[in-house]
């Protein structure tokens, strides 16, 4: 199932990935997280990235999500150089308002969110001056967000905290082409 949000600048597609709960649980146990973040916990595999006032370095893909985003690869409309992955630890744990840098992207390419482990919503705003316009869009585990580039100049996003809820981890697949370093080349596709 598909559904479109941000006057179209975002597609939801749901049940992508089933087997969700299990990646997530082998995530959490084998990805270094960093905690130079307050709100939640971070990781990055591939070409350097930036945000945020974090810099992550080149770093090897861990086997399982390189093998996720080849799988992904069609729907994405890109082949990944970069997974920037957020760990949820629970409800307390969230993500302020943002637009993503979209410059250092390869033109005509957006970003993709695939959620595993518990459900939240994200925010979306658009407007100024006059005026915000508000939608949630809620993210269940194994679903993949479609964001497109020219969304990110009109909406901001964020995932605010919540009561109580469990784990979750998102990764925000990119075609980085700008980085501060030379990246290791991309593997190839078995």
């Amino acid at each position: 199932m598909t559904a479109t949000y941000a006057d179209g600048g975002c597609a939801l597609l749901t049940q992508v990935l089933p087997d969700h709960q299990a990646l997530l649980e082998r995530l959490i146990d084998e990805v270094v997280w960093s905690t130079h973040m307050k709100a939640r916990q971070t990781a990055s595999m591939g070409v350097p990235y930036n945000y945020g006032g974090a810099s992550y370095p080149v770093a090897e893909w861990h086997p399982a999500v390189w093998a996720i985003a080849l799988m992904l690869e069609e729907r994405l409309g890109f082949r990944a150089t970069n997974c920037l992955l957020n760990l949820y630890r629970g409800g307390q744990n969230s993500m302020g308002w943002h637009a993503d840098d979209v410059s250092i992207l390869e033109p005509g390419t957006g970003i993709g969110i695939l959620s595993l482990g518990a459900e939240r919503a994200l925010g979306l705003r658009s407007g100024g001056p006059e005026g915000f316009h508000y939608e949630d869009l809620p993210l269940p585990g194994g679903s993949l967000l479609l964001m497109s580039a020219e969304m990110q100049a009109r909406w901001r996003h964020r995932v605010r905290r919540v009561t109580e809820c469990g784990p979750r981890i998102s990764l925000s697949f990119r075609h980085i082409v700008r980085w501060p370093e030379t990246p290791p080349p991309v593997p190839p596709r078995d």
